[in-house]
């Protein structure tokens, strides 16, 4: 059960880290944007954390008890409350981001920069939310491997990938590497919520 998950860390820090520097590739400002942009909306990560481990705990305990439509209903409760708190606070974030942004620094260009960047990662919350809970959940029921798969599918696939042809080959502008995380969250999204329909983690022997 741990290895996955502990690996599943490591495999999303350093796709974290080479993302990171692609976009550092495009300067100074761009690189403080996206820094920013991320602390600012980390306040509407924090309840899609909550809530994750909350369903992880639930579903745990519930397929303990031998009931797994409890386990079930669980998840999903903890899926659409992840979805309504983020969304909300995303949307906020978004409404507020040329103030918020002149808080972190006076330079016009990197408020420019960060306003654009809040306006790509805020509208993904919903699709973040789902990642969150729902990987949770497989993970609560020791299903660690597929979340792991996952995080490895969406990071380099969708995001790096195609960030580094946007960048080397066509020098496309920051804001298109920025996009590439649209792709990511939802393929994570959608290969989590099809293994949890699945349902094979309610009899998964571990």
């Amino acid at each position: 059960i741990g290895y996955p998950a502990g690996l599943e860390q490591m495999v999303w820090q350093g796709g974290f880290l080479v993302f990171l520097w692609i976009v550092s590739l495009y300067g100074t400002d761009a690189y403080a944007a996206y820094r920013i942009g991320v602390t600012i909306l980390s306040f509407s990560f924090l309840p899609g954390l909550g809530f994750a481990t909350a369903a992880a705990t639930l579903v745990g305990q519930h397929l303990g008890e031998g009931e797994p439509r409890l386990a079930e209903r669980s998840a999903w409760r903890s899926m659409w409350g992840a979805i309504l708190s983020m969304s909300v606070l995303g949307a906020a974030t978004i409404a507020a981001a040329p103030y918020l942004a002149g808080i972190f620094s006076t330079d016009p260009r990197v408020i420019e920069l960060t306003v654009d960047f809040i306006w790509t990662l805020g509208a993904v919350q919903p699709l973040m939310a789902i990642e969150y809970t729902i990987g949770g959940a497989l993970r609560g029921a020791g299903d660690t491997r597929f979340p792991l798969f996952a995080i490895f599918a969406g990071l380099f696939s969708c995001r790096l990938l195609p960030a580094a042809i946007a960048a080397y080959v066509f020098g496309a502008r920051v804001q298109v590497v920025w996009s590439m995380l649209v792709l990511d969250y939802t393929l994570k999204a959608a290969l989590l919520l099809w293994r949890f329909r699945r349902g094979r983690w309610k009899t998964l022997e571990v």
